[in-house]
C-alpha cells in the first residue's frame, strides 16, 4: 500500500522498521512535525509480526507524505534500509530508525549547509536515553558549528568521537545510493548485513572521501532511544563492536593507507590491553584487523601505539596541571 503524491519532495525521511509497535507512531509523528515541510516519509516494514504494519497503515491514510511499503519476508536490517533508499524520491535522505525521534528543527537546521557543494553530509549532536526527558547529549564536539576537513573527520571517527549511526545525519541521496553497502571485501569474511554494524559508519566514511569537508552541529537534533531490544543493547558475543572494528580496519587500510591503519589498529589494541590488563598478541591482532602480521607491519603498529601513549600521558599531565 502506498499513498499517492505527485510532487517530488526535497527530502526523503527513511524509516526502516521491524516489530516496533510501541515506538513507530511516535517516530513517524516526529518526522511529520518538521518545521521544514518539503519532505516525504518512506516507511519500509520488514515483515513485522506485531501491530507495526497496522499502525503504519493508519498514519499513511491520514497524511499523503507518509508512503509505506512492506517486504514479503524479513530481509535483514541493512537490506531494509536499502529498500527505503530504493523507494525514495528526494534529493536528500535522512534515516530515522523506528525506535528513535527527530526533533522539529532537524531539517531546517541541517539543509542550508548543502548550499556548499564541498560539504559531504551534515551530522548533529545526539540526545541518548530511555526517554527524551532523561537523555544525555553526546557527540557535541564544541558549542559551535564544526566545519571539519575530511582528514580531521577520519581522525575523530577513529576514536568514536562522532556518531556511527546515520540516524544522526542527512546526506545527498546520490551518496546514500552509492555508499550504503551490505558487505565489504575484508580479509576475514563477515556478514555485515546481519546487524548493520559497519555499513552504517561506512556510509559516513565513504561519503566523506569524496568531499573536502563535513559539518557537525552542536545541538542535539535527534533522540536515540535506549531499550532492551535495540541492536546496540542486544550486542550478543560483542558482534556490534567486532563489526565496527572489521569495517573500519578495512577502510583505513584500503582507502587511506597504512599510516591511518596502523594508528587505528594500535588504538584498539591499547584499549583492549587496558580493559583486560594484559596485551594480546600483536601479530594476531593485526591479522584479525586486515593486516598481514609481518614484522614490518607490527613495528608500524608499535610505533603508533607509542605515539598514542605519549600523547595521552601529555594530555593527562596538562589536565592535572590545569586543575592544580
Amino acid at each position: 500500500m502506498t499513498a499517492v503524491q505527485t510532487r517530488t519532495p526535497k527530502v526523503s525521511i527513511l524509516i526502516p522498521v521491524y516489530n516496533r509497535e510501541d515506538f513507530i507512531a511516535e517516530c513517524i509523528q516526529s518526522a511529520l512535525a518538521q518545521t521544514y515541510t518539503d519532505f516525504e516519509i518512506v516507511v519500509a516494514d520488514n515483515a513485522s509480526t506485531d501491530g507495526t504494519w497496522e499502525i503504519c497503515q493508519k498514519l499513511a491514510a491520514t497524511d499523503a507524505r507518509v508512503r509505506i511499503f512492506r517486504n514479503e519476508s524479513n530481509v535483514g536490517p541493512v537490506r531494509n534500509w536499502l529498500r527505503c533508499v530504493s523507494e525514495s524520491r528526494g534529493e536528500y535522505g535522512k534515516i530515522l530508525f523506528s525506535d528513535d525521534l527527530m526533533f522539529p528543527g532537524f531539517l531546517e537546521h541541517t539543509l542550508p549547509y548543502f548550499a556548499d557543494p564541498e560539504v559531504g553530509f551534515v551530522s548533529t549532536a545526539v540526545l541518548v536515553g530511555a526517554t527524551p526527558a532523561n537523555g544525555t547529549v553526546t557527540y557535541a564536539l564544541s558549542n559551535r558549528v564544526e566545519h571539519l576537513s575530511s582528514d580531521r573527520y577520519f581522525e575523530l571517527m577513529m576514536g568514536a568521537s562522532v556518531p556511527y549511526s546515520p540516524g544522526a545525519a542527512i546526506f545527498r541521496m546520490a551518496d546514500m545510493r552509492a555508499n550504503l553497502c551490505t558487505s565489504f571485501p575484508t580479509r576475514i569474511p563477515r556478514d555485515f548485513a546481519k546487524n548493520g554494524a559497519g555499513p552504517d559508519i561506512m556510509l559516513f566514511a565513504l561519503t566523506a572521501l569524496n568531499y573536502r569537508q563535513v559539518v557537525i552541529l552542536p545541538g542535539a537534533e535527534v533522540f536515540f532511544r535506549i531499550h532492551k531490544n535495540s541492536f546496540t543493547i542486544a550486542n550478543s558475543d560483542n558482534e556490534v563492536t567486532k563489526g565496527y572494528h572489521a569495517a573500519l580496519a578495512w577502510f583505513y587500510r584500503v582507502k587511506l593507507g597504512k599510516a591511518y591503519w596502523a594508528r587505528y589498529v594500535a588504538r584498539i589494541w591499547l584499549l583492549k590491553a587496558k580493559s583486560t590488563r594484559r596485551p594480546s598478541s600483536l601479530r594476531k591482532h593485526c591479522l584479525d584487523h586486515e593486516g598481514t602480521g609481518s614484522a614490518i607491519e607490527i613495528s608500524f603498529v608499535i610505533l603508533a601505539a607509542i605515539r598514542i601513549a605519549i600523547r595521552e600521558s601529555l594530555r593527562l599531565a596538562y589536565k592535572s596541571m590545569r586543575k592544580s
